[in-house]
């Protein structure tokens, strides 16, 4: 055979070695990918060991706050507005089942603020837990309005998915989006007591609201809980997002709403919130 020839051949060889290697019937064919569970049962067991590992992995840290609060009129009138600047602490407290949040006010519409407690002062005066009040009344010092907020966390929300509470509340799923990664809505509604939020003189205060939840890794995206004590109904919303200092999701915007639905008392009031910077929290302070 000529070197035109054998070089021929090799060619027509090649030629039918990569048609064979195209035919479906003889190709590796990829593996196919583990379908993921969106039941909602499957959901809520991969969010409850989330928010668990979350509840050690998101203690003692730190955030910029920057917040807008309005306060309206039934007919959408202004009645006032305010916006501040905070360097803003969150934990969670395992003996008492609930996350905590302290706000230094920096900056109220524009003018500087000198805070007469700062937050590292606060906590090595005494355990958080035993801080309730003096916290409570350290947060609402620059609130507008006539309603009272005390549990206003963006991680509030979170409650509801913890050992403490997950039992008391109904789960379903109300919607799944996302294709291969499926992030599942669920609906959630508080029918047993205690509740997680109480009024002033003890009754239960029953919530629902929904959850967008990461159906692979349990991972929460948004949270939303619906309240009604009385005359007053609020409404209190979380989105979250991936932070890469910390390689967790964290609380990015949280909006508040507060209607008051009393006589002369009626106005509604909005908080929106926008965390940034967050940063551990030097626990060596604390340690006693």
């Amino acid at each position: 055979m000529s070197g035109r020839a054998a070089a021929g051949a090799m060619l027509l060889a090649l030629a039918f070695a990569s048609v064979r290697a195209q035919d479906p019937g003889t190709a590796a064919k990829p593996a196919t990918p583990a379908k993921i569970d969106t039941s909602a049962k499957a959901v809520i067991a991969a969010a409850v060991e989330y928010v668990r590992a979350y509840q050690n992995d998101m203690a003692f840290v730190l955030a910029d706050e920057l917040a807008t609060q309005t306060v309206t009129t039934p007919n959408g009138g202004l009645l006032d507005t305010r916006r501040t600047r905070a360097e803003f602490f969150l934990t969670y407290l395992p003996e008492e089942g609930q996350w905590i949040s302290v706000r230094d006010v920096r900056e109220v519409d524009g003018a500087a603020i000198n805070e007469p407690d700062d937050i590292r002062s606060l906590i090595q005066r005494a355990p958080l837990g035993q801080l309730g009040s003096t916290i409570a009344k350290k947060n609402s010092r620059f609130n507008i309005g006539n309603i009272r907020r005390t549990f206003n966390e963006p991680t509030f929300g979170l409650l509801v998915l913890s050992d403490q509470h997950h039992r008391r509340f109904r789960f379903d799923r109300v919607g799944v989006s996302g294709g291969t990664r499926p992030v599942v809505t669920l609906k959630f509604t508080e029918h047993d007591r205690p509740t997680l939020v109480s009024g002033t003189t003890g009754e239960p205060v029953f919530s629902h609201g929904e959850l967008d939840i990461d159906a692979a890794t349990g991972c929460v995206e948004r949270t939303r809980i619906e309240l009604t004590l009385r005359s007053v109904r609020a409404t209190l919303s979380t989105a979250y997002a991936p932070d890469g200092k910390l390689d967790l999701w964290v609380p990015a915007i949280m909006s508040e709403r507060y209607e008051n639905t009393a006589g002369a008392l009626r106005q509604t009031i909005t908080v929106d919130t926008e965390y940034t910077n967050y940063r551990r929290f030097d626990t060596r302070v604390i340690i006693k």
